[in-house]
């Protein structure tokens, strides 16, 4: 009911009902993150959730802004508010935040402009758009560079967006299975799945300087691919390309052809067993036919959302010893390895 008046002696660094380990919270909120498609954010407030903490994203003139949603005044969700001119407006008092989050205004205060304490601003957070994404990093200096996908660099008509999704799964858990192969024939039946029973070769992950990548040839159930290629099967080439820590690039090429379907997908850990998918999707021909493949990923995600979400436990096991390997999770293990290695996540506080 009340808040401590020894509020201040309590570690405020965290969200409020964090669900994360402390010291994993602090190394993840050192990566970039992404919280919203851009054509989302446009002429009124959004809100977004990552690693707990409640954010309000808008945009200016002069750009986007990723804040704490909430008020300094009061405690108002800010994302209630609305743009005006070039501010955020509180719902509450109707108090004036720039893009800078500075208050510019209080209208129950006459010359308010003069009288605003330096204190009566924002929380904001460093930000950028790519890809038709915007992401934040919650510190100030982040750990590790944004994902960097030039087939992405494309005109706004050559790149298309599958519709944002949460799942209840840890953002680990939803990267591995992206990223793992010998699901294909058991899982995505009615989409590219392929004969049951398939075996896969040995492959080999590299180390980059953006995360992991490995390449697999895989025989398609169906053709899929609008390259002019007959045939109700296509031997293809995946190309993974895992940009750390929960960002992957996959390239799907046919063999039998010079057409590659380029495929993003990475996601916003709202909180360590929720996740918020950002998928985005272009290819080496202009994609002729956006409807087609826009349902082929939904379908993909159908297959794929339940399985993920019943993984028990929710985390991601870092200790391999944890869970039972197979030849196929070559990826999985190095995932797991280098998350401990390089960046010192699963370790104790």
């Amino acid at each position: 009911m009340f808040l401590s008046t020894e509020h201040s002696q309590h570690d405020n660094s965290l969200p409020r009902d964090c669900t994360f380990r402390p010291g994993d919270w602090h190394k993840l909120a050192a990566f970039w993150h992404p919280v919203a498609f851009s054509h989302d954010v446009v002429d009124q407030p959004v809100a977004a959730k990552l690693l707990d903490l409640d954010l309000v994203i808008y945009r200016t003139t002069s750009g986007v802004t990723v804040a704490d949603d909430r008020c300094p005044h009061r405690g108002v969700r800010l994302s209630m508010g609305r743009i005006q001119g070039d501010n955020l407006v509180c719902a509450m008092h109707g108090l004036h935040f720039d893009r800078q989050g500075r208050c510019t205004r209080i209208p129950s205060v006459q010359d308010s402009a003069r009288r605003i304490p330096k204190k009566l601003c924002l929380n904001t957070y460093t930000c950028t758009e790519r890809y038709g994404i915007i992401w934040t990093c919650l510190k100030s200096k982040a750990v590790w560079p944004l994902p960097d996908w030039p087939q992405l660099e494309t005109s706004a008509s050559n790149r298309h967006f599958v519709p944002t999704d949460e799942w209840q799964a840890s953002a680990p858990r939803h990267v591995e299975n992206f990223n793992d192969i010998a699901h294909f024939p058991w899982v995505h039946i009615d989409s590219f799945g392929g004969e049951e029973g398939g075996s896969f070769p040995p492959y080999k992950v590299k180390t980059t300087g953006y995360g992991l990548t490995f390449s697999v040839p895989y025989l398609e159930g169906f053709n899929r691919f609008p390259d002019g290629v007959e045939g109700d099967e296509r031997e293809v080439e995946y190309t993974y390309q895992l940009t750390f820590p929960f960002s992957t690039l996959l390239l799907v090429k046919p063999i039998d052809s010079d057409y590659v379907h380029y495929f993003a997908d990475s996601v916003c850990p709202v909180s360590s067993n929720k996740t918020k998918i950002f998928q985005v999707f272009t290819d080496s021909q202009g994609v002729k036919d956006p409807d087609f493949w826009l349902n082929d990923a939904l379908t993909i995600n159908n297959e794929d959302k339940a399985l993920v979400e019943s993984q028990q436990p929710f985390e991601l096991p870092l200790d391999t010893r944890d869970e039972l390997h197979i030849p196929a999770d070559t990826m999985a293990r190095s995932y797991r390895k280098s998350l401990v290695s390089k960046f010192g996540l699963g370790l104790s506080d």
